[in-house]
């Protein structure tokens, strides 16, 4: 019995010069290796080599694919117009459907690779329903600006080559995956993969200049054993897509939002975006579930040429119903992978209520006094009045990795009873972040509101300084050059009543 039958148009394997080989007999000899280094055994991988140069029916080879356990199909403008093609795609279909069926759990055993863009209104004539909720390995990208389409292949330079491979192997981990599962159900390492697969993530669709991102954060959840939503295409139409996305997150117990410069496309029937519609259902979904966790990522500074986006942007960054009890992080990519891994760890890790934070004891009020790296001298005064009145006083980590400085920030504003941030040398864009912080709270899991908030004004003073103001927090004016504890009696009083 064959592992895997891949089905192609006879022109997509004409080769672009004479001394190399066609893409399909390449694309065909690199899936078996990854596929093999994957499973640690060779596949039975079986293409009709199609000789006579034409794609026409043959009886001969066609128990060769109703036999296989999957079926590749690799589209192209050719393919959708092959009679034969398409009578491959249907017969596969048949035969699975009436033998074990043509799900595996919640994958199909149909994999649609698109290897050239061709016409979807024609496909969905020609082609069975089936095809359109299938996800597609797509093997080409399009350039945003000129619409000019390059093909996944080395003759397109080492871009286009990186990517080939990237893709490949996103489509072996997939294929591999669906195999491991159809021959042995009952092996120990399947038994540990569907335990992993308990937890289930959605990883929201994102716009063309993230979808690589998405791609490499799909491949590490899925490397780990968790199960990624969307498994299939999302409807252009709002109503159809609401529900689709709304069941896919009730079966999720986090959801992943990367927002980049694009806005995206708007679906039929809506005034707001895929990705925005997406964030609302997730913002919704968290109203209902407390214990569901959302994460959205963007890259420090995100500005956009589309003013729609901005204005998306700035409601994650200060409308509390768009946040949501989301995560908002703003770093590299690299970081925001390496927070959200940690962050699925220690929600699959029972918590040790024995344990108490170092930073915290039992009984006594706690502040964290927040400060620039440059006010860590100028600060050493006020903390210690701080700890001299009974408080335990956080202060931040200012040393180590990016990730480990804002995971430990994180930590201490859902520990601590009240904040207090030191307003010395660090410029306005410093404080404004930190106020911000304190707003997102609910979104990193505080479940109650601070005691007291305050920002203390420190020298070196200006006149746009000495104007500060917030209606988030208390704002605390030195009177000369040296602290009066005086300015915190309202801040203390709030702190430990």
């Amino acid at each position: 019995m064959n592992d895997l039958f891949i089905s192609y148009a006879h022109f997509d394997d004409q080769s672009l010069e004479d001394d190399q080989k066609g893409w399909i007999s390449k694309f065909h000899r690199v899936l078996e290796v990854k596929i093999s280094q994957l499973m640690g055994e060779q596949p039975q991988i079986w293409r009709d080599l199609k000789l006579g140069g034409n794609d026409v029916y043959d009886e001969k080879i066609v128990q060769e694919f109703k036999s296989a356990r999957l079926m590749v199909s690799v589209l192209s403008p050719r393919y959708i117009k092959s009679e034969w093609c398409r009578r491959e795609l249907n017969e596969f279909h048949e035969s699975a459907s009436e033998q074990e069926g043509i799900k595996v759990g919640d994958k199909s055993r149909i994999i649609k690779v698109v290897k050239t863009p061709f016409d979807s209104g024609e496909a969905m004539s020609l082609l069975p329903k089936l095809f359109e909720g299938l996800l597609g390995f797509e093997f080409y990208e399009t350039d945003p600006d000129s619409g000019r389409t390059v093909e996944f292949d080395e003759a397109f330079g080492p871009k286009a080559k990186q990517n080939y491979y990237a893709r490949i192997y996103d489509l072996a981990s997939e294929i591999t995956e669906v195999l491991k599962t159809l021959r042995s159900e009952h092996e120990i390492e399947n038994q540990e993969t569907k335990s992993s697969s308990d937890l289930t993530i959605f990883l929201a669709n994102c716009t063309t200049d993230l979808q690589a991102a998405r791609e490499k954060i799909s491949r590490e959840l899925k490397d780990r054993g968790y199960r990624v939503l969307p498994d299939q295409i999302l409807p252009s139409e709002a109503g159809a897509l609401k529900a689709l996305v709304g069941e896919d997150l009730e079966q999720s117990a986090l959801a992943v939002h990367l927002v980049g410069q694009r806005y995206g496309l708007v679906p039929e029937d809506s005034d707001k975006s895929i990705v925005e519609i997406q964030n609302q259902l997730s913002a919704e979904e968290r109203g209902r579930r407390s214990d569901f966790q959302r994460f959205i990522w963007m890259p420090r500074g995100l500005m956009s040429q589309d003013t729609r986006q901005n204005h998306f942007i700035a409601k994650i960054q200060e409308n509390p119903d768009v946040l949501a009890g989301a995560e908002l992080i703003e770093d590299s990519l690299d970081n925001f992978r390496d927070c959200l891994i940690q962050k699925i760890k220690d929600r699959n890790t029972p918590q040790d209520t024995s344990q108490v934070s170092s930073d915290s004891t039992p009984g006594r009020p706690s502040v964290y006094l927040i400060h620039d790296a440059t006010d860590e001298e100028l600060v050493c005064t006020l903390e210690d009045y701080l700890f001299d009145q009974g408080l335990e006083v956080m202060v931040p980590t200012l040393e180590g990795d990016e990730a480990m400085v804002k995971n430990t920030h994180i930590e201490k504003l859902l520990l601590c009873d009240g904040v207090l941030v030191f307003y010395g040398h660090a410029d306005r864009t410093w404080v404004d972040m930190k106020i911000m912080n304190l707003m997102k709270a609910p979104g990193y899991g505080r479940e109650t509101a601070f005691k007291s908030t305050a920002v203390y004004l420190a020298p070196p003073f200006n006149k746009r300084k000495s104007r500060y103001r917030t209606h988030h927090a208390t704002v605390i004016t030195q009177d000369g050059d040296h602290f009066e504890p005086k300015t915190l009696v309202s801040f203390m009083t709030d702190l430990t009543s």
